[in-house]
This record gives structure tokens, C-alpha cells and sequence, in this order.
């Protein structure tokens, strides 16, 4: 089931790509159930969490809407949540028209996995544009814009200098070659060599959108990401770009209050203080 919405922005159909050339397609991956940020989360999706008046989804939304090539922008969630995400939408200004999916999944039994749910999107939606994916805890203050270039080139992985080997060993160890390549990428490397780290923020060209379900019927994890960036760089695929700025990703209390210490006193768009607002109140409605 592939529930859809259409958006709240200032166009009902996709729109020709600004500066900058191909048209790409943003996905925001927001399917997780926010397990380990426990009774923090009291059963409301994680990307809907307030930082401040705004949530974190928010936060990422307007960083994809400001790239100029960008002609749609669509949300993944699950059945569960997917009417919270409703009423998000409807009370958000885009740039980009605005839609909500359901990967169709109501509990976390059901659980499609990150690969899995960017799959299932793939097949229902048959997008003709190069795809730039982000994860919807992935508060970030970053130019998307470059990556997004690279993306309509060539598979790509955003990277990002912690600026600590131990923070990287959280994520996925990466190393790039002077020409941008991607040599090397580990997840959770017990022993990173470097303070780089890759990030939840993936790209696929439109010719190549047909890798993910290739590296699924070879036996890949659905599970996460990086399973299918390093299946990507042992093909010599992946290309990185290093973006510079501010990022937290919210998977912990600690990285949760972190980011609202960081985004929560920044400015917000028109429509999203109220959405966050009755969120923090209430939590999201459910399915019956």
C-alpha cells in the first residue's frame, strides 16, 4: 500500500528544474519507530518531535526545498503514523509539491527496513528523476544543493567531518579519493582511520535508480543504508561529497537534546510552529 497526499506547496505538478539543470525528486525516510529514544518519543513519529516550534522534519524539509533543481518532495511513513504526517503537511509551506506515502506497515514487527521501504517507494512511485534520499532525523543546516549535482552523475553518499574517530564509530567510516570516489566505507568501523563519516543522505541518478533492487535480489539488507552504500563502493559505484555545517542525527535522548539545543532557537517557515506545537500536545492520531 502506497497511501498518497498531495501536497500543500505552491504547484500541484511537478515543476521544470530550476538552475543547476536535471530534475531530481527528494525522499524523506521516516518509517522508523524511534525505538531507541524510548519513552521520549511516547509513541510519536521521530522526525515529528519539536525542536523548539518547529520539528525536526522541519528542519529537513527546508533544506531539501531550497535546492534549486528539486521538482517533488515526497515523505515515507508507515500506516500508524501516517496520519500525524497528514496533518503536518497540511499546515507546511513548499516550494516543491508536498506528498505523504505509507510503506503500509502498522506495527514494528512489520518493519520494512530503510533499503526495503526506499524499494517499496521505488516500485509504487516510478520515478523518471535522480533521487536525492535523507533521513527524516537528519537535522542538518547544509547546501544540498552540490550534492544534489553529484547525485544526478553518479551514485553518492554525503559526508560529514565529526571531527572525532570515537563519534564516527557511531555511524559509517568513509574515504574518498582525490577525485571524490568513495574508497573505503564501513559501518559502525570498531576502528575508524578517519574523522569522516558517511550520512544518512544518499543520491541515485535516474539511469541507476534500478541498483537498489539489483542489490536486494542479490541478498542485501533491507535493514540500513549503509549495507547498500558498501555494496555500492565494492562495485566501485559510490562517490562522496563532504558537506560542511551543522548535523545531528536524533536516535538518542542525548543527540535529541542536542539538536534542540542547535536548530530549536532558529528561524522556522510559516505554518510549521502551530503543526509542532499540537504534536508536543497531543501526539500523532492513529489508524483505527
Amino acid at each position: 500500500m502506497l497511501g498518497v497526499q498531495m501536497g500543500h506547496g505552491t504547484e500541484t505538478s511537478p515543476r521544470e528544474p530550476g538552475e543547476g539543470g536535471r530534475a531530481v525528486r527528494a525522499l524523506v525516510l521516516a518509517a522508523g519507530w524511534g525505538t531507541r529514544l524510548a519513552a521520549l518519543a511516547r509513541g510519536r513519529p521521530k522526525a515529528l518531535l519539536p525542536l523548539g516550534r518547529r520539528t525536526c522534519l522541519d528542519v529537513v524539509v527546508d533544506r531539501l526545498d531550497a535546492v534549486p533543481q528539486l521538482v517533488a518532495l515526497d515523505v515515507l511513513t508507515n500506516d500508524a503514523f501516517a496520519p500525524a504526517f497528514h496533518a503536518w503537511a497540511g499546515e507546511r509551506q513548499t516550494r516543491a509539491p508536498l506528498r505523504i506515502h505509507s510503506d503500509g506497515t502498522r506495527r514494528l514487527e512489520e518493519r520494512l527496513g530503510a533499503v526495503g521501504d526506499l524499494a517499496h517507494y521505488l516500485e509504487r512511485v516510478q520515478p523518471r528523476e535522480s533521487l536525492l534520499v535523507m533521513g527524516g532525523d537528519n537535522a542538518c543546516d547544509f547546501d544540498l544543493a552540490p550534492f544534489a549535482r553529484l547525485g544526478a552523475r553518479a551514485p553518492a553518499v554525503a559526508v560529514h567531518d565529526l571531527g572525532d574517530p570515537a563519534l564516527v564509530s557511531l555511524y559509517a567510516s568513509v574515504e574518498l579519493a582525490a577525485d571524490g570516489r568513495v574508497l573505503a566505507l564501513v559501518e559502525k568501523d570498531p576502528a575508524p582511520p578517519t574523522t569522516r563519516a558517511a550520512l544518512a543522505i544518499y543520491a541515485l541518478p535516474a539511469g541507476q535508480l534500478g541498483l537498489v533492487p539489483r542489490y536486494l535480489a542479490e541478498g542485501g539488507s533491507p535493514d540500513n543504508l549503509g549495507s547498500l552504500a558498501e555494496w555500492l563502493v565494492a562495485r566501485g559505484l559510490l562517490h562522496g561529497l563532504e558537506l560542511t555545517g551543522t548535523w545531528v542525527d536524533i536516535g538518542t535522548p542525548a543527540e535529541y537534546a542536542r539538536a534542540r539545543r542547535l536548530f530549536g532557537a532558529r528561524g522556522r517557515r510559516a505554518g510549521a510552529a502551530s503543526g509542532a506545537a499540537r504534536l508536543q500536545a497531543r501526539g500523532p492520531e492513529r489508524t483505527p
